[in-house]
């Protein structure tokens, strides 16, 4: 499944998309690219489900494995800033 979903703009913020089985409609704020980031990510989180895991769990499962990486990448940034904060010690 190499294909990604289409993702159809509406227009006055809605729009409609697949995420693993089900097609959703819905209206967002936030701008067109952010949106569209928003949703292949949740498209490429699912597609590697196995095709009889229920659209509940495979939602479940896309939601934990997006924490984890919000996770990983927020204990990189707190290591970044405290190298950062040691390395600049030495600057002042």
């Amino acid at each position: 499944m190499d294909e990604t979903p289409e993702i159809r703009k509406l227009g006055d913020g809605r729009y409609s998309f697949v995420v693993g089985r089900e097609r959703y409609t819905l209206g967002t704020s936030l701008d067109e690219e952010c949106f569209l980031r928003v949703v292949r990510t949740a498209q490429e989180a699912v597609k590697d489900f196995p095709p009889t895991l229920k659209q509940e769990d495979r939602l479940f499962l896309a939601l934990l494995s997006l924490a984890n990486k919000t996770d990983e990448i927020g204990g990189r940034i707190d290591a970044l800033l405290s190298l950062a904060e040691e390395t600049g010690k030495g600057l002042l």
